[in-house]
């Protein structure tokens, strides 16, 4: 089922106001430079799931560990800055975004790849 508007302007404003957070005011992990890559809500809005990014990447599990362990602190520090947006202020899933891993990972596969370069003939259609 494709996200609803409200869905995607909820997505934006918790990304934005979690990335905020998490930069200032909880520095679970710290040496660690933390992005929140993206949010989605479910359609209840009972539920955000937050994909998190870190640099160095050796440090993913432990922060995502980390700020699981400490949702419940981090929802409420969002439930203050957004309450008068929303109705009701979405339990916290953390979640480890690997997709620039796995963006490397192809990346590094097609560089292996022995594509032979078109002759001119066949350039030409001959």
């Amino acid at each position: 089922m494709p996200e609803t508007k409200v869905q995607k302007k909820l997505n934006k404003l918790i990304q934005q106001e979690l990335s905020d957070l998490l930069r200032m005011e909880h520095a679970y992990t710290p040496g660690v430079m933390l992005t929140v890559s993206g949010v989605r809500i479910t359609a209840d809005f009972s539920l955000a799931k937050v994909f998190i990014t870190v640099f160095p990447d050796q440090k993913l599990e432990e922060a995502v560990k980390e700020l699981n362990k400490n949702s419940w602190e981090v929802r409420r520090s969002l439930a203050a800055r957004i309450r008068n947006k929303i109705r009701k202020i979405p339990e916290l899933d953390f979640q480890e975004d690997d997709s620039f891993k796995e963006a490397d990972r192809i990346s590094r596969l097609l560089d292996t790849l022995d594509i032979p370069e078109e002759s001119e003939d066949e350039e030409k259609g001959e």
